[in-house]
């Protein structure tokens, strides 16, 4: 075997290596399918019925789209989604309950309807949290006024969606919010903000939702009203922000997606903090959450068993009247963005060594829409 060949080798298997992110179990094709997508970003404007549309450039510098932004077509859209390889975009719509559908230019990130735009979630759903298998085959709509889930089959080549021969299951809990999918596929939980609790339902290869054996999970005391949810990358742990609590709630994963509280069960994010939207790095190493009541970023480094350990500072101020709602890391692991609902508009800082923050230049982009709520790149959950 000559040497260059063997460099040739041994430069295919670190790529290989980098398929998966995150370290995640690779249970299912979602680790290649998110590599391959392009670096846009997505948020839904709930005041002006709009999406906006970036791409990430050198810095975490956002550019608009062109145009910047897209009609949902419904009304109060809520939290947004994208498939893992970035080719569609999903909002759920809680005013005109139906999640709004479209597809992905891959080289601007102008987005298209599809045809049809939207599909109903019923009468009366109001739907709030969507998300999206990481195989890309199946989403999952939480229907906070029917305390339900909807599910539905994703066209891999149009993006339509249909929905399951199930259609929707109740949660067991009130008022459902967050909602996010294990690594691997198998499972689905939901944050039940009006019964202080998580549902787990295992997934059938056909989108089958089953409750499992045991089938919610309490986040805590009375109050906990639980908001947003997460599962780390390595398919070990749930974390879910108590918003009535201030909070954050740590779950290990086992077997059958059973959750149990970690040793130390709750993370304070600071007193009137509110916090709301959650997410991970792709490797897993830390955790942002969004406080809404205090205008700033918790942040968390995360050890063994789910603990999770504040960073030095502990929080990131936003500004005044800025109340973030959602966050997103990167898939490169390499910037946090939270929506501003207040100014209408996206800040953005770079991760540096253990987790902390810092500041983009500049420092926060127009989403040229009202009121930001939820927020996604593609090949993240």
């Amino acid at each position: 075997m000559s040497h260059k060949f063997l460099l040739l080798l041994i430069a295919v298997a670190a790529l290989s290596l980098t398929a998966c992110p995150g370290g995640g179990d690779g249970g299912s094709d979602g680790g290649s399918l998110g590599t391959t997508a392009p670096p846009f970003l997505y948020v839904a404007n709930s005041g002006s019925a709009n999406v906006s549309g970036f791409s990430i450039g050198a810095g975490g510098f956002l550019n608009s789209s062109s145009p910047a932004t897209f009609p949902t077509g419904g009304t109060t859209p809520n939290w947004i989604a994208v498939s893992p390889n970035g080719q569609f975009v999903y909002v759920s719509n809680s005013g005109t309950n139906d999640v709004s559908s479209f597809t992905v230019n891959q080289s601007n990130a102008a987005l298209t309807a599809t045809t049809p735009p939207a599909i109903s979630t019923g009468p009366g759903s109001v739907p709030r949290g969507i998300t999206v298998t990481p195989n890309g085959q199946l989403l999952y709509v939480a229907d906070n006024g029917t305390a339900a889930v909807s599910g539905f089959t994703i066209n891999t080549s149009t993006g339509v969606l249909t929905p399951t021969a199930q259609g929707t299951i109740f949660t067991g809990g009130t008022s459902p919010e967050g909602i996010a999918v294990s690594p691997n596929g198998q499972f689905l939980y939901v944050a039940n903000s009006g019964s202080d609790n998580v549902s787990g339902f295992t997934i059938g290869a056909d989108g089958t939702l089953t409750a499992m054996t045991t089938p919610t999970f309490s986040t805590g005391a009375p109050g906990a009203t639980p908001f947003g949810i997460i599962v780390s990358p390595d398919g070990q742990f749930v974390f879910v922000t108590n918003n009535g609590l201030d909070q954050v709630a740590a779950f290990t994963i086992g077997a059958g997606g059973i959750l149990s509280p970690a040793s130390t069960p709750t993370f304070t994010t600071g007193a009137g903090s509110s916090p709301r939207g959650i997410t991970i790095s792709p490797n897993g190493q830390f955790v942002y959450v969004a406080d809404t009541g205090n205008n700033d970023i918790a942040s968390f480094t995360v050890a063994g068993g789910g603990i999770l350990t504040p960073t030095v500072p502990a929080v990131t101020p936003l500004g005044a009247a800025t109340a973030p709602f959602g966050v997103v890391v990167s898939l490169n692991g390499q910037f946090v963005y939270v929506t501003n609902t207040g100014p209408d508009n996206i800040a953005a800082f770079t991760i540096g060594a253990g987790g902390i923050l810092t500041t983009t230049v500049p420092g926060t982009f127009s989403t040229g829409g009202t009121n930001p709520l939820g927020i996604a790149v593609p090949g993240r959950p």
